[in-house]
């Protein structure tokens, strides 16, 4: 999907950070279908409103949005969603986010290149994990198990990491995309993940790990 042709809803509930964001998103090329502030409000603009992709504040206010994102995922699986957030302590709710189906996920501090990265490889259908977020979605991870997987595992799952699809990640290698979830499948159980998101952040981790 060319940059030009995407559209964001953008939810967050700090006029200079959505100011700041809505002027990143046009010079990216992007056209910004519609703003919110809080979770009525954007539950209403993502229902009515056309777009690509929802940015949306893990936190806005004193409400924590995954609920909401609980509620899209429910209704469309495929949805694409990227979690925008400053704020990493145990109470987060990024595990939970993980864990729903959000495919998404930047920290407020880093560069704006890694936000457009997310946002383009998310409404393609791809997964985007910033770096500076991989050890909190997913605490508790054992590095270890990443020498289960198969070199085909592993280069699936880096793959996945740099933002690709399916359907790319098999079209790149020669296989069928049925073989690639196979792949992703296996190697989600052998690393003890919940779901493919998750296992994609357990290879970012590992590789920070070993800078």
């Amino acid at each position: 999907m060319e940059s030009d042709q995407l559209e964001v809803v953008l939810i967050d509930d700090h006029l200079v950070i959505r100011k700041a964001v809505e002027l990143l998103l046009r010079d990216a090329g992007m056209r910004v279908a519609g703003v919110a502030s809080g979770l009525e409000e954007a539950r209403s603009l993502l229902a009515r409103r056309r777009h690509h992709v929802a940015l949306l504040d893990v936190h806005l206010g004193g409400e924590n949005s995954l609920g909401l994102v609980e509620e899209l995922m429910a209704r469309d699986p495929k949805a694409a969603i990227v979690l925008y957030t400053g704020y990493t302590g145990p109470d987060s709710g990024l595990v939970d986010a993980v864990r729903v189906g959000a495919r998404g996920f930047v920290l407020k501090s880093s560069p704006a290149p890694v936000l457009i990265a997310a946002l383009r490889s998310v409404a393609a259908g791809g997964t985007y994990i910033d770096v500076d977020l991989a050890a909190h979605l997913t605490p508790g991870a054992d590095l270890s198990r990443l020498g289960r997987l198969s070199p085909r595992e592993r280069q699936i799952l880096d793959l996945l990491s740099e933002g690709l699809t399916g359907r790319a990640i098999a079209a790149r290698l020669f296989l069928s995309p049925e073989t690639v979830r196979t792949h992703v499948r296996n190697a989600t159980t052998k690393l003890g993940a919940r779901t493919r998101v998750q296992a994609v952040a357990v290879v970012v981790r590992g590789r920070l790990s070993l800078r």
